[in-house]
């Protein structure tokens, strides 16, 4: 493939997509910052900001969410799939921006670590499609995020392990695509994320349900 179109994929295409992903989410933050907030009129029974923090922290805390306790596979499967999300995105900078740290070990424990995720996400679309409840509460969109996020894994695993001209092309060329259609997907679910911790956080450590008032959990 002509070097040149490998090289426009792999920086000037991805500068472009961020661009649009940065713009498009600072404008989802100011229409998030519009929004009336209520106010808890409840006399202060704990701290705020232990509150925040305990519900930003909440997910590294698996036993104090009865979720969790309950279902220890579930939590060991998100934590999983999300170190491979997380690691697909750092390898989108890493390759074209910081080429030197990807040295063949690298590469190989970057491959790795997203492997699962991968293998997970099939998890994921299986039991949404044989579940009725789970179909009940499905979009379109649902589908589709799930099956461009195998793409996205696929495509990076593939380009590590074998980095050669076709493969890098490919890989960018679909986290290009990948980054114009996140932000009007529900993958967008991680920026909201810090917006709903930091609101019910708030309001639980006023109260001094989380993490309760005066005592250890």
């Amino acid at each position: 493939m002509h070097t040149g179109f490998v090289h426009f994929a792999e920086y000037e295409l991805q500068i472009i997509a961020l661009a649009w992903l940065v713009v498009l989410y600072f404008i989802k933050i100011f229409q998030l910052r519009r929004l009336p907030m209520t106010q808890d009129i409840a006399p202060t029974k704990g701290s705020p900001v232990a509150g925040v923090l305990r519900s930003y922290t909440n997910i590294f805390i698996p036993w104090s969410m009865e979720s969790a306790q309950k279902h220890r596979w579930r939590w060991a499967e998100f934590g999983a799939y999300h170190v491979g999300a997380l690691i697909s995105i750092l390898n989108t900078f890493t390759t074209p921006f910081a080429p030197g740290m990807m040295t063949q070990q690298v590469r190989w424990v970057f491959a790795i670590l997203i492997a699962p995720a991968f293998l997970l996400g099939f998890v994921k679309l299986a039991r949404r499609i044989s579940r009725p409840e789970m179909r009940l509460i499905s979009t379109p969109d649902d589908y589709f995020a799930l099956a461009s996020v195998e793409l996205f894994f696929f495509a990076g695993i593939m380009a590590l392990l074998v980095d050669t001209s076709l493969w890098r092309t490919i890989y960018f060329l679909i986290t290009a695509g990948f980054l114009f259609y996140v932000p009007f997907s529900k993958i967008s679910h991680y920026v909201y994320f810090f917006f709903a911790a930091a609101i019910t956080g708030r309001r639980y450590g006023v109260r001094g349900v989380r993490p309760q008032a005066g005592k250890a959990e």
